[in-house]
This record gives C-alpha cells, sequence and structure tokens, in this order.
C-alpha cells in the first residue's frame, strides 16, 4: 500500500472515531435519552426511587468538549504538515503527551463531579452517576482510539519526511 493513501486512512480512522467520541459526549453525557437511563438502571441494577434531573457539570462539559477541540486542531496541524512535506516532530510529541494527560484529566473530573455529587445529593444519584460515568469512561476509548490513530498517521507522516532527505 502506499504510504500517501495508509497516512489518508489512518487520518480518516482518526477523525471517525473522534467524531464517534464527540457523538457519545453530546448524546450519554449532555442529553441522556430516557431509553439510555433506563437501561443503565437495568445493566446496574441500581436501587433508583426517582430519576436524577439531567444537570450535566459544566465545567467537566468544557474540558470534554475542550478535549474534542484540541483533537481537531491537532489533526488539522498535521494535516497541513503532511501536505506541505513539514517535519512533524514538534506536533509529534504533543500528541503523544495529550494521549496520557487526555485520559488522567478525563478521569480525574469525573472523580471531581462524582465527588461533588456524592456530597451534595443521595446516595442513590451518587451511584447512578458513578454508572453513567462508567461508561463515559468505555466511551472514552474512542478518544484513545482517535490519538492512536493520528500517532501512527504520525508515523507515516514522520517516515515520509524522512525519505526525502
Amino acid at each position: 500500500m502506499k504510504r500517501s493513501r495508509l497516512l489518508r486512512r489512518l487520518m480518516t480512522l482518526s477523525i471517525f472515531s473522534e467524531v464517534l467520541y464527540m457523538l457519545f459526549v453530546t448524546v450519554l453525557f449532555i442529553f441522556r435519552p430516557k431509553f439510555y437511563t433506563k437501561a443503565l438502571i437495568s445493566g446496574f441494577d441500581l436501587n433508583i426511587s426517582e430519576l436524577p434531573v439531567n444537570n450535566p457539570d459544566m465545567t467537566l462539559t468544557i474540558v470534554l468538549y475542550g478535549g474534542i477541540i484540541l483533537f481537531f486542531i491537532l489533526w488539522f496541524l498535521l494535516k497541513i504538515m503532511m501536505d506541505k512535506d513539514i517535519d512533524p516532530m514538534f506536533l509529534g510529541v504533543i500528541i503523544f503527551l495529550l494521549l496520557p494527560v487526555s485520559t488522567v484529566v478525563y478521569r480525574f473530573m469525573y472523580t471531581k463531579v462524582l465527588a461533588e455529587v456524592s456530597i451534595k445529593a443521595g446516595t442513590q444519584i451518587a451511584a447512578f452517576t458513578n454508572a453513567h460515568f462508567q461508561i463515559m469512561r468505555y466511551a472514552g476509548w474512542a478518544n484513545l482510539g482517535a490519538y492512536i490513530f493520528m500517532l501512527m498517521g504520525y508515523a507515516v507522516c514522520r517516515q515520509r519526511f524522512a525519505d526525502l532527505d
């Protein structure tokens, strides 16, 4: 397979994974439909007398969407570097560092919001929020996949740049 075709496919897979993650965040975290709530309650065997009101934490929302926006900025920068045959070394280091940083920051924010919910609300709401955040952590695998595909695209781009010398 030609290097340019592989690069396009990796970048397409990367953007597809991030769009899938953005869809998960939007539907599950922001809108949280009733069928999801009912499936979550039955799937985790939660005993909840009343459904909690969907009130997403704004700080967590800003962090989640900020990470998504940062990913798209890095993706477009890498795409420009691919097209212009610019050395992507610095961008690759940033992408490589953002892979664990995004995971740690998201996990920290979920834990912080869960602690706030457990203090303000009852144990039933905290148990529901914990189950909900567990699903959000699983959805985070799409975000990790997007960064991994972008790192693979970086490796192909870097190899292409090294071959130009």
